[in-house]
């Protein structure tokens, strides 16, 4: 046997130790479950032009014929991490005039402009509010040597998986935004992007209480609030965190939320078209 034969045991470990088995075990359960999944898609690095690979990019396959030339739907962009020691999000966010709340949701409607947006509180309706919301996070690992004892750190990857799903779908919206003729489509169109951190391992919430101890919770989601720079301009994008066993249950919810919103949007377009636009 050659010298540099590797056991398919290692080489199950090494798998193991990485994020390549989480990724291809979502995408196998994405399309067992009914979902139209991309992997591996491209996002362009604002500061080297270079492209670099988003895990995934996910969408549920919907129609209702009698709501025609109507959608509501929600593109999951994703990106999976192999964390064995936990994830933790602290510092809750306050409710704050300084918050770039209107980025809290990633939105485009067809016509712009359009007769429905006005109508519906697009922030109530998605829940996006500062209930478990926060605005750090950190990665336990442990240190090298002997020692046993473990650190929190802001890992470069982890940070770059933000920084991708973040760029990736303000890409999408600008690729949207920009498109000719959308004042004159047909087509009454809400689509949303969800980017989504999903760990294979423990996901922990740190609430600071009122008599100054903070309360360790282990939960299975919470959002980001993530802030980075597009060239000059800030951006804020809020990131959902939440756990491999979490994943499907979620997505499911946000589906049966846009269904109930495209329901909204239909009863309001059949009802403009009898001529009534109060």
């Amino acid at each position: 046997m050659s010298r540099d034969h590797i056991s398919l045991e290692k080489v199950r470990e090494c798998l193991d130790r990485s994020g390549y088995l989480l990724e291809s075990r979502l995408v196998r359960s994405l399309t067992g479950h009914g979902y139209f999944v991309e992997p591996n898609q491209i996002v362009r690095d604002r500061r080297t032009g270079k492209g670099r690979e988003i895990d995934l990019v996910a969408e549920y396959f919907r129609y209702t014929p009698e709501r025609p030339k109507t959608c509501v739907k929600t593109y999951f962009v994703v990106e999976a991490i192999n964390n064995k020691y936990p994830f933790v999000l602290l510092t809750e966010r306050p409710n704050s005039p300084g918050a770039d709340f209107e980025n809290y949701i990633k939105v485009i409607c067809t016509p712009e402009p359009n007769l429905f947006i006005s109508h519906l509180d697009i922030y109530k309706e998605k829940g996006a509010d500062w209930k478990n919301l926060f605005s750090q996070y950190c990665v336990l690992t442990q240190k090298s040597g002997g020692n046993k004892e473990l650190m929190a750190t802001h890992p470069d990857d982890v940070y770059s998986s933000l920084l991708k799903l973040s760029e990736y779908v303000e890409d999408q919206i600008h690729s949207w935004t920009t498109r000719d003729g959308l004042e004159r489509t047909e087509f009454w169109r809400m689509f949303f992007w969800q980017p989504m951190l999903v760990l294979s391992g423990q996901l922990v919430c740190a609430h600071f209480l009122e008599d100054g101890t903070t309360q360790l919770q282990e939960t299975t989601i919470g959002r980001l609030e993530f802030n980075w720079h597009d060239e000059d301009r800030h951006q804020t994008t809020v990131i959902e965190v939440l756990t491999e066993e979490y994943f499907l249950k979620r997505l499911a919810i946000i589906i049966d939320k846009d269904d109930e919103i495209e329901g909204k949007v239909h009863a309001l377009r059949e009802h403009l078209k009898d001529g009534d636009s109060t």
